[in-house]
């Protein structure tokens, strides 16, 4: 199916912010349909991570309209927008380094606990069932990213790359519609870009989850995008395939022909 007879999912319209008068991001509009792959890229300072944290309710937009599935996400808490179907992994990790791999995705669970307090309070013998339904889901999502044979590691423990899976890992236990990747592979080798570029189009595919990434390494963001968007100074400038991208004379101009980029 492809995107544009697929479902709308996310839909954000003009959305503006602002800080101490610079404007971040400009009127910024994207339609993301059911388990699309999408790339958000730009120069630093483009706006692109500050597009995620109005999404994920870090930050609060001036103008502009954020719907999910139909439902307004517009001064909702970033905890409401991920149990909306909203879940985010970040560009330095943020993992629970004194836990293990396994508990560090057990605690994503807490806002879908298939449970009540006094179950929890009384350890009764749904709890115990309850219990053991998320341990075995978060060790089959554990090995959808490659680490079924570390779940008893510490997550401090465990090389960069593999730290990255994790965060994925965790992302994926609040059953999100919409999966917002900022940067996943910044700090990899070469090989552990490739073992992840094939980690996110597996998760795409088996879950149906529809993902946006933020990545400067174009052969990543190319390499599994079906479309990308462009960001130069809060604004949108561009639209289209990999294909279009690579090609277009503004994203060259402000992104690709830049030496680095």
């Amino acid at each position: 199916m492809s995107a544009s007879s697929a479902k709308e999912v996310l839909k954000l319209n003009d959305v503006s912010v602002s800080f101490g008068g610079l404007k971040a991001v400009s009127q910024f509009g994207i339609s993301l349909h059911e388990s699309e792959l999408c790339g958000l890229i730009g120069p630093n300072g483009a706006g692109k991570t500050t597009v995620f944290n109005l999404i994920t309710g870090v930050y609060l937009p001036d103008s502009g309209t954020m719907d999910l599935d139909g439902q307004n996400l517009c001064g909702l808490p970033p905890h409401e927008i991920t149990k909306a179907g909203i879940a985010r992994t970040f560009q330095n990790i943020r993992l629970y380094k004194e836990l293990t791999v396994l508990e560090n995705v057990l605690v994503s669970y807490h806002m879908r606990k298939p449970y009540g307090y006094v179950d929890a309070l009384l350890r009764t013998r749904q709890y115990y069932a309850k219990e053991h339904e998320l341990k075995e889901h978060a060790l089959r999502l554990l090995s959808v990213v490659g680490l079924k044979n570390n779940p008893d590691d510490f997550a401090g423990s465990l090389s960069y790359g593999d730290q990255r899976r994790l965060e994925i890992a965790r992302a994926l236990a609040t059953s999100p519609k919409v999966l917002l990747l900022d940067e996943p592979g910044a700090g990899l080798n070469s090989g552990e870009k490739v073992e992840l570029m094939k980690v996110v189009s597996k998760i795409r595919d088996q879950f149906k989850v529809t993902i946006l990434v933020i990545e400067h390494d174009m052969k990543f963001v190319m390499g599994i995008c079906e479309r990308i968007l462009v960001l130069d100074h809060g604004e949108l400038i561009a639209e289209g395939t990999p294909k279009q991208i690579q090609s277009n004379p503004k994203v060259i101009e402000a992104y690709l022909g830049v030496a680095d980029a």
